[in-house]
Parts: C-alpha cells; structure tokens; sequence
C-alpha cells in the first residue's frame, strides 16, 4: 500500500512530508493554485516481470530483468528419415526440458536446460528399430545485451555456451540420448517491435569440444523470424531456420532450411508458444518435421 498526500492540482507528496504541509499550503495559493489538498491511497504492486518477445526456433535477444525468474516447459519432438530402412520416416525423438532463466544484473541472464529424452532410430536390412531413453545433455548459457534502443524499440545480445554430456552415448542397440561430448556455443541475437510486428533474428555456432565420438566438426545456425500482433493474446509467426552441419573426411556437409509457423500468445506472466517446422530444402541429409510446444512462467 502506498499512501500520498496530493495538493491539487500537481503537488504529491509522499506521507512523511505530512507536517510540512501548513508550511506549503501558503506558498501555494500565492503561486495561484487553490490551496486544496487531499490523501491518495494506492495499492502498488511493484514492477510486474515482463517475459521476452519469444519464437518457437529462434533464439532472442531480451534479457530476463534482475532480480526476476522464467521458468520454461518445453516439448519439442522431431521426426528423421534413415536411408535404406523400410520406413524412411522413422527415426524420432522426443525432447522434454525445463530451463531456469535468471537475470544477475541488468542487461545479462544465465539459463539452465535441463531435458529427458526418448529416442528411437530405424535399421536397415528389416531389422527392428532400437529404441533409448534417459537424460538429455545439460546446457548453460548466459546472455548479454549490448545495445537496446526505445526507438526503434531494438535489443541486440549476444550469448554463449556449455554444454555437458549428461545424456547416454549412442551404441548400435541403443540410441544415445546425448551427443556424448562437451559442446561450445555462441550467437548474435536480436529482436525488434514495430508496432504490431515484431521480428527476431540469430546467427550462432555450435561445436563438440573434447573427445570425438562423430564426424561432425560443429553446425552453422541462421534464423529469421517476423510476427504480427493480430490479438493481445494471439501473435502468429514465421519463420526460416537454416542449419549447416560441418562434417569431417569424405562425408559431404548437411544443410537444411526450414520453414515454420508458429503462435505465441502472451498473457502475462505467462506465454504458450506452439510451432511446427518442415523441410523446405535439404542437401547432404534427409530430415523429417519438428514441433514444439513451450510454457513459460515469469515471477
């Protein structure tokens, strides 16, 4: 509860400026304002959290605030096609996490994902699939912004990366739930809203650090996404997510771009996110579709 003291029509004072009045009430009425004077009482809640612009694949640029929490529930399964298995479509997993947003000081945020995952993965020559479950790997980030501008209303961040082989190594009965080493990354980040739009973008790189247990040298990230603020609570999006995998030896690169549509609806201090992507165009690979589903909670 916050209680004032208002002489109108511009005077506020705050309560402990009370035995002043008699001493201010003449200097106000000579200035030619009527001498009244009333007590305003008001409830203030405080500054609510404010959660960030937020896309189903694209990362953003809006640091969660000081002194404020986000918590995150995500689905996010996806579907793959194995070359030479009966179902080429058949390979899937099915990705559940909980990331821990925390902001340590103004402009800069550190995140914790943790996930569960399940893993099935088709075989060729008509040999039944395997199938793995368990934790996934673990990742801490922390995020910084360098420039916010109120107009245009502009964030630009940049982060970065650890993650730890929590999740099993892949065998030949059972997939991995995990990529089965440490990994680096990084990414510029920003997000922007104009008006009713709202757009994102994020360019980043991965990589396995440590002890090889592929061939993959690390992947290339690139992420474009526009919204349209058609409700308060409903916003649709767009999306292109591109994706360069590096491979090492002989085996050719793989490259895929991704077209996304998603809803986010923002109801404070709650946001839902929903989205689905598929393959628009794919070299060196053959891939399924991805969703996702994320509920996040800001306090």
């Amino acid at each position: 509860m916050r209680i004032n003291i208002v002489i109108d029509p511009v005077r506020r004072l705050p309560l402990g400026a009370v035995a002043l009045l008699p001493l201010l009430l003449p200097a106000v009425a000579a200035a030619g304002a009527p001498p009244t004077a009333a007590i305003e009482a008001s409830v203030d809640p405080g500054a609510a959290p404010s959660l960030e612009h937020g896309k189903a694949f694209t990362g953003d640029a809006s640091p969660v605030e000081p002194g404020h929490v986000e918590v995150e529930l995500a689905y996010a399964p996806s579907w793959w096609a194995t070359p030479g298995a009966l179902d080429r479509i058949s390979g899937q997993q099915h990705l559940l996490s909980l990331a821990t947003g925390v902001g340590l000081a103004r402009d800069v945020d550190a995140r914790l994902v943790l996930g569960w995952s399940l893993v099935q993965q088709a075989r060729v020559g008509g040999v039944a699939p395997t199938a793995g479950s368990g934790l996934a790997d673990t990742t801490l980030a922390v995020r910084w912004r360098v420039l916010s501008l109120a107009e245009p209303a502009l964030d630009v961040a940049v982060s970065a990366a650890a993650t730890a082989p929590t999740g099993s190594t892949g065998t030949e009965e059972h997939p991995g739930t995990g990529q089965g080493t440490w990994g680096l990354a990084g990414a510029i980040l920003a997000s922007a809203d104009w008006g009713r739009f709202t757009a994102s973008a994020e360019l980043g790189y991965s990589a396995p650090v440590g002890t090889r247990v592929s061939n993959d040298l690390g992947m290339l990230i690139c992420n474009l996404a526009v919204g349209w603020q058609w409700l308060p609570s409903i916003q649709p999006e767009v999306e292109l997510n591109y994706q360069h995998e590096l491979e090492s030896g002989a085996e050719p690169d793989e490259r895929v771009l991704w077209a996304t549509l998603g809803v986010v609806m923002p109801m404070d201090p709650v946001r839902l996110v929903v989205g689905a992507r598929v393959p628009v165009w794919s070299a060196g690979t053959s891939v399924g579709p991805m969703a996702t589903a994320a509920l996040k909670v800001a306090f």
